[in-house]
């Protein structure tokens, strides 16, 4: 599978995804009790079956692309509330340290099982499964780094938000202003993009913020997202009509 072109579009897609995972993650967890444990493991089920489904179906299409991203997002809100809350109750802290070295560690062994194969060239056989699991534990680190800085500073969601806004930035300007190289400026956005969809999910839908819920956040979200893919494809196929 390659992966989308890397442009606005993409990353406005990606924080809507991210901010759809953690609401969703919620509404599945806490408002339809399945809980976390036994919440993890329906959507992670759902994950890889998905995952190997779109593989050997060899079916190019960009709207699988985003349907995994989102699975993604919404399983790792689920994984991350299962290391930090319960079972595990690791706390924000060590949960996000631990869900980033497993995230390093995926990364370490693609550079050296694959050190040839990138996001720009597109993804071999091996990679393809290691793209997902980084996707997926980056999901859940934005879950855990998330709710650390909405719960567990002072800074709250909102202002968690702002920070890693700026963070974004500076991620932005070492790309444009430095030679450092597109793949890891790729990484260190999409890690830092996780924790925004988290804060922003965090600010939309409790009480500290806007309190709209999980429900009707989650509705409203998913159409904007589904506004903004297809929209896009409508003006592209008429401009070519």
């Amino acid at each position: 599978m390659n992966i989308p072109k890397i442009n606005f579009k993409y990353w406005l897609l990606m924080v809507l995804a991210t901010t759809i995972g953690e609401i969703g993650g919620n509404l599945i967890s806490r408002n339809l009790g399945l809980g976390y444990s036994l919440g993890s493991v329906f959507l992670i089920s759902i994950y890889f079956i998905s995952l190997l489904f779109i593989k050997f179906s060899k079916v190019e299409n960009t709207s699988f692309y985003w349907t995994l991203i989102v699975l993604g997002n919404i399983a790792g809100t689920n994984i991350a509330d299962f290391v930090t809350i319960a079972p595990l109750n690791l706390g924000t802290i060590y949960g996000s340290l631990l869900v980033m070295a497993v995230l390093s560690l995926i990364l370490v062994i693609w550079k050296f099982t694959s050190p040839k194969s990138s996001i720009e060239k597109g993804l071999n056989t091996t990679t393809y499964f290691l793209y997902w699991f980084a996707i997926l534990f980056s999901s859940t680190f934005g879950t855990t780094f998330g709710d650390l800085l909405s719960n567990d500073t002072p800074l709250g969601a909102l202002g968690g938000t702002i920070l890693l806004l700026l963070l974004l930035g500076i991620i932005v300007l070492l790309l444009f202003k430095t030679k450092i190289s597109k793949e890891l400026c790729y990484w260190m956005a999409l890690v830092i993009m996780h924790p925004i969809g988290a804060t922003i999910g965090n600010y939309i839908s409790k009480p500290a913020g806007l309190n709209f819920g999980n429900v009707w956040t989650s509705l409203v979200l998913i159409l904007l997202f589904i506004l903004i893919y297809f929209d896009t494809k409508i003006l592209v196929h008429n401009h070519k009509n």
